[in-house]
């Protein structure tokens, strides 16, 4: 595909994430996923049903979007803030289907949130997303997995390194929550509590 379809695609998803109040039907209705391969190819990824039971994982990106639109309009985002939103929960998962493996009857994407960051800045470029999103956008997408590894409340320290790590690249704790929120949630009968409030907890503690 040439530059300049690259660009009119890029700019289509950039509206969609901005203003459709209903992303995966707006992206359905556009023929957008099947125009980006990186949205494609979540289709055809599985996921393990013990965790999520919703299906593969377009769906659970679809609806994880949908509900970053929701949350987004309910805080009054503004339009870039709302296209970060949604677009970092549409895109999430976007390093699973070159992660994903299964093994011994279970499926695992060891390693999907840092790959997902990678190729979160090469479709921006790609689509001619300015460096002012793809920033943000591939941070968020890298981190959305980093309260996993933290059982029960966060430290101090933890929370500091995170939100320092996404204010470096222009994005923020609050941000990060509404994505984590959004991974939780779209997991139809396994949606999960929020657990980026302990994460905000702490940081309202830090001041």
């Amino acid at each position: 595909m040439s530059a300049a379809p690259d660009a009119a695609l890029g700019a289509a998803l950039l509206r969609v994430a901005a203003e459709a109040s209903v992303p995966s039907a707006a992206l359905r209705d556009a023929g957008l996923i099947d125009a980006v391969p990186e949205l494609a190819a979540l289709a055809a990824t599985p996921q393990d049903p013990q965790w999520h039971p919703e299906g593969d994982v377009l769906v659970h990106s679809l609806g994880a979007a949908d509900l970053a639109a929701r949350l987004a309009d309910e805080q009054g985002a503004e339009p870039d803030r709302r296209r970060l939103l949604v677009l970092a929960a549409l895109l999430h998962d976007v390093g699973k289907p070159a992660t994903t493996r299964a093994h011994e009857g279970r499926i695992t994407s060891l390693g999907h949130a840092e790959h997902g960051g990678a190729l979160v800045r090469e479709l921006g470029g790609r689509l001619g997303w300015p460096g002012s999103l793809v920033r943000p956008l591939a941070a968020l997408v890298e981190t959305h997995m980093a309260h996993v590894s933290v059982q029960g409340e966060p430290t101090r320290r933890a929370v500091r390194r995170l939100r320092t790590r996404l204010e470096t690249a222009d994005a923020s704790l609050a941000d990060w929550a509404v994505v984590v929120r959004c991974d939780g949630e779209a997991r139809g009968a396994a949606a999960r509590p929020d657990a980026s409030l302990p994460w905000l907890r702490v940081a309202a503690e830090l001041g």
